[in-house]
């Protein structure tokens, strides 16, 4: 059986041996570019490259390419191992492959080597015929891989129960997920024998198949996005009867990365991993911390205790992170509702440092994590613009609208990111999700930037997405297309008044009383629907400042339109019920401080202290005017003429 076992493991080995090699050729000939590119186009990397493969070639040094290193090693420690071995085999050689061996310079894109001249074919371009051939070399050793080890492991257990052999085959299946062989068969036929193994093995856990290994081997599934469920309960149990010693911390960031990823969020399995966290917490690489942020963010109802503990190491160590690790912690801490202000503080010098290194995806969930917070900064928009301007193309629709979102969650109203927003979505809409119609077109009615051909267009390119918005889109759509007072189509508004009425009972307070106090617009009056929303809010005895502040408002422009000795009994004690109940906010003192207007805000530093009292936001008919100045000592008001003489509207 030993024998049998050391055999699987070998051939295992073997094969991801030659893996490598074929990868190494197609990168010497430039064909497989691994190098990250910067939104400037430079490649960088390529130094470290070089660095790598002068380790992997010292003279006299050990080989490790055995599992007797387990919680030794890094991240780094187990792919190097795995080069060293290459220098051990003569079994691994491909057609080509020795072609400039020995090199030790870094590749660049353009087919130079830094520093060493040109490549061995001069430089010249790498014939197409022979980049295919290499290309179809990869693939059928990938192929002949993913079947050779379905085949190991429908063997008896007994045959391939060793470390050597899970090593073999975690390294592989990592390899694999890295060149994305997606063979949904393969991945779905694995994962149920190493379901079956998985129950074997919990017999003596982590004797053969150590924690490292099986964390490699989720994190494979979570790279190709495979979910196999009981797989994944089945893993989640074996993790949980290892002991504290023989999970580390390298481990624990790619098993929860992978659970992540597949969106498979265990809270048992995560709570339980959460003690070995903190207890190694100073072990904790950037990636880790980055990686488990990301993960215990997706944790419902969030929980806040981790996250907040490792808040005083990333401050400490912020300069260390990467651009991609960063952009995780601060997206995490905004899906956690953490308002880190130290944090989010601490972390804009080194957002500004490496602001053009940063990814677009990268830049958007920066940008909304600050919005988010209502953190504004002026010299982050200041790079924010410089950078779309510059790198406007690569930015998908779904990203745009976030960072329209953003500016105009800060009133924001520059018309130059618009127009490269609206270019950049403009024959791509159908990239555009459900929620990124309703948060663009929220943008655009909040900044009343009526762009009315842009509009129109998305309306009617994106108007099926109505009938699957949640009542918070819904919403935001309902309002914001009135807002930019934009003549729509019959059926999408008619579709909209439907989807609302479906779920008229699943609306907040505050969501009906805006959707109300919208529909008070002369297009698109709608008496049915304005009745069951005030009925549905004096059921539920809605009552708040803003509740107030809208009804008040709504009320009176109904009372101008229609006279109220024509409604019933029941719906005359509503209205009256739900006066009554705004007139407690509005009879206050501080009622028209409900929300002080832009204008307000500019001008108030040179409005005299004394004898003179402002009213903000003050309701006169259906106007809303932006700010009343009453003199104390003659009791006469002035009214200052409103930015939006017709609010209601």
């Amino acid at each position: 059986m030993e024998k049998g076992c050391v055999c699987c493991g070998t051939m295992l080995k073997h094969i991801y041996l030659r893996i490598i090699s074929v990868q190494k050729g197609l990168k010497r000939k430039g064909i497989i570019n691994q190098f990250k590119v910067s939104p400037k186009g430079e490649t960088e990397g390529t130094q470290k490259e070089g660095t790598q493969k002068e380790r992997t070639q010292k003279k006299g040094k050990k080989s490790h390419f055995t599992s007797n290193n387990y919680g030794k090693e890094t991240e780094q420690s187990v792919y190097e191992m795995c080069r060293e071995v290459e220098r051990e085999t003569l079994l691994f050689s491909t057609k080509g492959a020795m072609r400039g061996s020995g090199d030790t310079g870094g590749i660049c894109t353009n087919g130079k080597r830094n520093g060493k001249g040109n490549c061995p074919n001069g430089g010249d371009e790498i014939a197409p015929r022979e980049g295919i051939e290499r290309r179809k070399d990869l693939e059928l050793i990938l192929k002949y891989a993913s079947t050779q080890i379905i085949k190991s492991l429908s063997v008896n257990h007994d045959y391939i129960n060793c470390k050597d052999y899970f090593m073999s085959l975690a390294l592989i299946c990592n390899q694999l997920a890295i060149h994305k062989f997606e063979d949904k068969s393969f991945w779905y036929s694995l994962s149920i024998k190493l379901t079956n193994i998985l129950k074997i093995q919990k017999r003596n856990v982590g004797k053969t198949l150590c924690i490292r290994w099986l964390a490699l081997i989720l994190n494979s599934f979570g790279r190709v996005h495979v979910i196999n469920t009981y797989f994944l309960k089945e893993a989640s149990s074996y993790i949980k009867l290892c002991k504290g010693d023989d999970v580390h911390t390298f481990d624990i960031s790619q098993i929860v990365n992978a659970f992540s990823k597949l969106n498979y969020v265990d809270r048992s399995l995560f709570k339980h991993l959460e003690p070995f966290i903190f207890e190694k917490i100073d072990e904790l690489s950037c990636q880790s911390i980055g990686n488990i942020c990301n993960a215990y963010s997706k944790l419902e109802p969030y929980d806040t205790h981790l996250v907040n503990n490792l808040s005083i190491k990333i401050k400490k160590s912020i300069n260390k992170f990467n651009e991609q690790e960063l952009a995780n912690i601060l997206n995490s801490y905004a899906k956690c509702n953490i308002r880190d202000l130290d944090l989010f503080n601490t972390s804009l010098k080194c957002i500004f440092h490496k602001f053009y290194n940063f990814k677009p995806i990268e830049i958007v969930m920066i940008t909304n994590a600050y919005s988010k917070f209502n953190i504004y900064n002026k010299t982050f928009f200041s790079y924010l613009f410089s950078y779309i301007k510059n790198y406007s193309t690569l930015f998908q629709p779904p990203e745009l609208a976030i960072i329209a979102n953003a500016y105009a969650n800060f009133n924001l109203r520059e018309y130059k990111i618009f127009h490269i927003i609206k270019n950049g979505i403009v024959k791509k809409e159908y990239l555009l999700e459900n929620g990124n119609v309703a948060m663009l077109l929220h943008a655009y009615g909040k900044l009343l930037i009526r762009d009315e051909q842009f509009i129109l267009n998305l309306l009617n390119k994106k108007k099926k997405v109505i009938n699957f918005l949640d009542c918070r889109n819904l919403t935001l759509f309902y309002v914001s297309i009135i807002k930019l007072n934009i003549n729509i189509p019959r059926d999408i508004y008619n579709n909209l008044k439907l989807n609302i009425s479906k779920k008229l009972h699943s609306f907040t307070d505050l969501a009906l009383v805006s959707i109300c106090y919208s529909s008070m617009f002369y297009m698109y009056f709608d008496l049915n629907l304005i009745a069951s929303i005030l009925l549905l809010l004096n059921k539920r005895k809605a009552s708040s400042k803003s509740f107030a502040h809208q009804i008040h408002v709504s009320l009176f422009v109904l009372q101008s339109l229609y006279d109220f000795g024509k409604f019933s009994l029941n719906f005359l004690t509503c209205l009256l019920q739900l006066l009554n109940r705004s007139y407690h906010y509005i009879s206050q003192p501080n009622y028209y401080d409900i929300n002080k207007s832009a204008i307000q805000k500019r001008i108030s530093p040179f409005i005299p202290k004394k004898n003179l009292h402002v009213q903000s936001e003050v309701p006169i008919g259906p106007f809303v005017v932006d700010f009343l100045l009453c003199r104390s000592d003659a009791q006469r008001v002035e009214i200052v003429p409103s930015r939006n003489a017709n609010n209601v509207g």
